[in-house]
């Protein structure tokens, strides 16, 4: 606490590993940051793989109470780790600035998580499924936080927070608890388009990035979109989110007799 407030990376002050892992490094040099695609964060990939398949597999074989208990845990843990652990602590040292609210798209999914975990229904899964599928699993490949130290508290949060959101949307799509429904795709882009309005009035006025409305994130596939596009990216963008639904709702369209999109509260 001793830090608080403070930017450690500037004038004559030496981080220690301690405040690398510890503050808040928006300001760390080039030299501290892990990189996309160096070894650190394809071990980081790694770690997350086995965490999401052992997630999966647990609750593939576990039964009706095992399962809602593992989707409670998870439910809680997000949402804790993205409203206590990032807001708050950022709150209690003096950091808080306006790109740490909750706005941006996998706290929109956290959000449904949590609510999806306490009562399942279709509009959360529906969103958890159109977005959360794929959403999170593009944050860790391509994280716009890779200009943080790898040992950094927050680093590890971030990884961790994805990959327990991808756990969910694939425990409950491959254990069979839920199967999309195509005729009501629109709940999510409902969903979709409350969160998107208010983050992009947020942007306006704190000239944020939530959604990456406004530019692609660096290193990530939206930043070539971005630049060919120019002007058009958002339009660009809905056309493309248009197809990548329409690509994962396709093959839900048939289901043999008895395999008909259900909502299991179990």
């Amino acid at each position: 606490m001793a830090n608080k407030g403070k930017n450690l990376y500037s004038g004559t002050v030496t981080p220690t590993w301690f405040d690398n892992f510890w503050t808040e490094p928006r300001h760390a040099p080039a030299s501290l940051a892990f990189g996309q695609f160096t070894p650190a964060h394809l071990i980081m990939l790694a770690v997350m793989v086995v965490v999401i398949v052992t997630l999966v597999v647990t609750y593939v074989k576990s039964g009706t109470k095992r399962r809602r208990h593992l989707r409670l845990a998870i439910g809680i843990t997000v949402l804790i780790l993205e409203l206590v652990f990032r807001q708050g602590i950022f709150i209690v040292l003096g950091m808080y600035t306006p790109p740490i609210l909750p706005l941006h798209a996998c706290a929109a999914v956290t959000f449904c998580v949590f609510i999806d975990a306490v009562h399942p229904n279709s509009w959360t899964r529906q969103f958890i499924y159109a977005v959360g599928t794929w959403g999170p699993i593009a944050a860790i490949t391509f994280p716009d936080w890779a200009n943080q130290p790898i040992f950094n508290l927050y680093t590890w949060q971030a990884f961790l927070v994805h990959a327990l959101l991808m756990s969910y949307a694939l425990m409950i799509l491959i254990g069979q608890d839920y199967r999309p429904e195509p005729r009501t795709w629109w709940k999510a882009a409902i969903i979709m388009a409350g969160f998107v309005a208010v983050s992009f009035v947020a942007n306006a006025i704190w000239d944020t990035n939530f959604w990456f409305l406004n530019t692609g994130s660096p290193g990530s596939p939206l930043e070539p979109i971005q630049n060919l596009t120019g002007s058009f990216y958002l339009p660009v963008m809905v056309v493309l989110v248009a197809l990548l639904w329409t690509w994962m709702y396709l093959p839900w369209r048939r289901h043999p007799a008895g395999t008909r999109p259900s909502i299991s509260a179990s």
